[in-house]
């Protein structure tokens, strides 16, 4: 018999070392979640599409000098009522208060679920891979929550203002109802 290994015996070490490595690692593709991360990204692209398909901006109103929206005007230039715009404006308002709430408030049950399961469970790789899966659907609850309260303080203070306007000078800024 001869001491030199056979054609054979050499894939066969490689076949054996190769299953051990995933015996103790697993399988690299398990590790980094490839099909988690492309599923969640495929998802996030759709949520922001859907945010920007949502145009927030009121069409064609009449803006007066400083900002302000000129009720007046954009009623003359519709053909309708000034008292027609008011109620338009009032509906706009009813509805980024109601949009406001209800992401925010779904945004805060997410938390507090992800904050219970994230405290009661094992640490590990993959709970960090979720926490970090986590934050784009929390900031892009946060963000719909802040453009409907911030279009909801531009109806009421029938004023256009920037969200740095907004943030520097709204008394609260949770949205009101009309």
């Amino acid at each position: 018999m001869s001491s030199r290994p056979g054609p054979d015996r050499k894939p066969r070490f490689f076949r054996r070392t190769r299953r051990l490595a995933r015996l103790v690692v697993g399988d690299p593709r398990d590790l980094i979640a490839w099909r988690d991360l492309k599923q969640n990204a495929s998802l996030i692209e759709t949520l922001w599409k859907a945010l920007l398909g949502t145009k927030g901006a009121i069409p064609d109103l009449r803006i007066a000098e400083g900002g302000r929206i000129d009720i007046a005007a954009t009623a003359a230039a519709y053909g309708v009522e000034a008292r027609a715009v008011t109620i338009f404006l009032d509906q706009r308002q009813q509805q980024t208060y109601a949009r406001s709430l209800f992401a925010g408030a779904l945004d805060l049950v997410l938390v507090v679920a992800w904050l219970v399961e994230m405290s009661l469970s094992h640490w590990g790789g993959n709970q960090l891979l979720a926490a970090l899966e986590f934050a784009p659907f929390w900031l892009f609850l946060a963000l719909v929550t802040f453009q409907n309260a911030w279009l909801n303080w531009q109806v009421r203070e029938r004023h256009l203002g920037s969200a740095g306007q907004f943030l520097a000078t709204a008394d609260n800024l949770f949205p009101r109802k009309p």
